[in-house]
């Protein structure tokens, strides 16, 4: 039978790897390759050995069948950086890049979701493909006040028609298991991967996006314990995971935040004047593709759509980090977070909103975005920038108790928001929640905002 040959050559490959019999690991890869045709990891691996060995024309060989047969699948990250390892054997090969097609990954992308945000046109999809778009710039409904309680700061709740949600996955909110230390990483499914947010920077992009994406950026490769990212320097680029986990750990985290393929890292990036926040660690062998912030401006300059898939890829993480992480949600099952995280919504605050005010309660949680706030304390006195993706209101929505300061939109300002109604409608109907977030309430409460530290003045000679 097929399936029994195969495991038995890849025991045998296993075994002459081992022994470092390597002509003979070579034809086991070529015979694994005939047997399993639309395996991309026998051309990949076999392209690996052939480049250790010097023979490098034949690993280019190797590695464009494996770009081939990944972009096929859907793979299209991995397919990027294989095509990124083709350029760096021999950087006159800019046409493997024409190799990377998206389209398998978009049909994928535009299946496991009900509305997109894209660059691209869908004209060269099936009409049976095509999905309804949405622009989080654009379409966010704005913060508008409305009369309340005395003591609430309350908005108008957006028509349902007009709520625009993230789409969160639940995939993105599960907790991840401790990774395998093992060399090879098992690769997810590419459907898996289609709800991960990586997914729309690779596959909803036009052609010379893509090319661009893949030709600027770099891969990054670390051994289990080596750090991508070190907590307090400039958030500088944004990393997307295209084989094993790493595990991010903030100060405000009691445990590590696991990551693997299809996440992205380094989401600190696409806010304004910010530091990574926490230190990113290979827990696993990882490969990741470094795409420079910079770049990232120059594309979104020339393809101003671009923006509203940074916005989305931002939104998605800051979500699902806070739903994933704080103590708010940590009695949730799984079903309960992404009820949680759909309740999320786009929105526009003007020049001049008040957010929060001090004395009255909050009727939400805010994440910001894009704009700049600032608080003012309960004597009228600014205390400084508020941090852009920090949550707002936490406290107050918890406790019932008025904010302590006033936040207001110093510019026009796009953020998240979770009504206080929806979120206490859904914690009615599962009293372990209630319990839990009873038992929270009458814990100290941490510095509920997060200021941004003054400029540093240089001290005279």
């Amino acid at each position: 039978m097929p399936g029994s040959r195969s495991r038995k050559l890849r025991d045998q490959l296993q075994a002459l790897l081992l022994k470092e019999r390597f002509g003979e690991a070579l034809d086991c890869y070529r015979r694994l390759e005939r047997m399993e045709a639309d395996e991309p990891r026998w051309p990949h691996r076999r392209g690996d050995l052939l480049k250790r060995l010097g023979r490098l024309e034949e690993a280019v060989d190797s590695y464009e069948r494996a770009v081939d047969l990944y972009a096929k699948l859907g793979f299209v990250a991995r397919a990027a950086a294989m095509a990124k390892v083709v350029m760096a054997i021999d950087p006159d090969r800019a046409d493997v890049l024409e190799r990377v097609a998206p389209e398998p990954a978009r049909k994928l992308h535009r299946s496991a979701r009900g509305a997109v945000v894209t660059v691209d046109s869908d004209q060269d999809l099936e009409p049976s493909e095509r999905t309804q778009t949405k622009r989080i710039s654009a379409e966010a409904f704005p913060l508008v006040q409305t009369k309340g309680p005395g003591d609430m700061l309350r908005f108008t709740q957006p028509p349902t028609a007009n709520h625009l949600d993230l789409d969160i996955s639940e995939i993105e909110l599960a907790d991840r298991p401790a990774p395998s230390l093992g060399r090879l990483s098992e690769r997810p499914p590419a459907e898996h991967l289609a709800q991960l947010p990586s997914m729309p920077l690779f596959a909803e992009v036009p052609r010379t996006v893509l090319g661009r994406i893949i030709r600027e950026s770099s891969l990054v490769d670390l051994e289990p314990g080596e750090m991508l990212i070190e907590r307090g320097t400039p958030a500088d680029a944004l990393y997307a995971l295209i084989e094993g986990s790493v595990q991010l750990i903030r100060d405000q985290d009691k445990d590590a935040f696991v990551l693997s393929e299809g996440d992205v890292v380094g989401v600190s990036c696409l806010l304004n004047r910010v530091s990574y926040e926490g230190d990113v660690t290979a827990s696993t062998p990882v490969r990741a593709l470094r795409i420079a912030k910079d770049l990232l401006d120059s594309l979104v300059a020339e393809y101003p759509a671009l923006g509203d898939i940074l916005l989305e890829v931002l939104g998605r993480r800051l979500v699902a980090t806070l739903v994933r992480t704080s103590p708010m949600f940590s009695s949730f099952d799984n079903g309960a977070r992404a009820e949680v995280a759909a309740m999320f919504g786009a929105r526009r605050a003007q020049m001049g909103t008040t957010i929060l005010e001090a004395g009255k309660r909050a009727d939400g949680l805010y994440i910001p975005m894009i704009g700049e706030l600032t608080a003012v304390d309960a004597n009228g006195e600014e205390a400084g920038s508020l941090k852009l993706g920090r949550a707002l209101g936490q406290h107050s929505m918890l406790t019932g108790t008025p904010s302590t300061l006033t936040v207001r939109a110093a510019s026009d300002v796009l953020l998240l928001r979770l009504s206080a109604r929806r979120f206490n409608a859904l914690v009615a109907k599962h009293p372990r929640m209630v319990v839990h977030l009873e038992e929270l309430a009458r814990q100290p409460s941490a510095p509920a905002f997060s200021l941004v530290p003054p400029p540093r003045t240089k001290k005279r000679a």
